[in-house]
């Protein structure tokens, strides 16, 4: 989402199959005939109810980014402190030191892991949440239309152009944040990267 997480999960056949199962016209009736697109992430993203998702999950993590930074600054300065210290600190004091900043390499990883993973369940199912009713709004669209098929056209579409009148994107926008509006979302907090690997600890030769 701009300016905010962006969902990352791939369940981008909700849509599809609720387009799939749409009832055939009946006897007599017009065959669909019309072809739309939709960017079905940027959609789901730009809806109040999406915005206020991701701004969620960015104030929930958010804090975790900064613990994550400040153990990493920690060893940064404990590695700092073995390397001037090699001249002058004894052999035991060296073993104290490096396996502290072992530890610590260790529990900063693991709480880095630990808190990607649940950020990224979390964008899971809040994705799934937003395409399943995206879905059912797509399919009524689409068969009120008289719509033959709706592409994604997404970043993994393999569509190379279509005409701009057939990008049914910004309607479908308009009528999610109708069908399900939401209260304004809270303010997001930066977005929390992927933390990087602790740096080695560098062993007395």
């Amino acid at each position: 989402m701009k300016n905010s997480v962006v969902i990352t999960a791939v369940l981008y056949g909700v849509a599809a199959g609720a387009l799939a199962h749409a009832q055939a016209p009946a006897a007599g009736g017009a065959v669909p005939t019309r072809v739309a697109v939709i960017n079905l992430q940027e959609a789901m993203a730009r809806t109040k109810e999406g915005q206020k998702v991701a701004a969620e999950i960015n104030n929930k993590f958010g804090p975790r980014k900064a613990e994550f930074d400040k153990r990493q600054q920690e060893i940064e300065t404990l590695i700092d402190k073995a390397t001037k210290g090699r001249a002058t600190m004894s052999d035991d004091a060296q073993k104290q030191l490096a396996a502290e900043i072992q530890k610590k390499q260790t529990d900063a990883k693991r709480f880095g892991e630990d808190s990607q993973a649940e950020m990224d369940n979390d964008e899971a199912k809040a994705t799934q949440d937003l395409q399943m009713k995206m879905g059912q709004i797509l399919q009524q669209y689409a068969v009120q239309n008289n719509f033959a098929v709706v592409i994604d056209v997404g970043q993994q579409s393999p569509v190379l152009w279509y005409a701009a009148a057939t990008n049914i994107t910004d309607v479908m926008v308009a009528l999610y944040d109708q069908q399900h509006p939401v209260a304004a979302a809270p303010a997001a907090a930066p977005k929390p990267a992927a933390p990087a690997p602790p740096a080695p600890v560098t062993k007395k030769q």
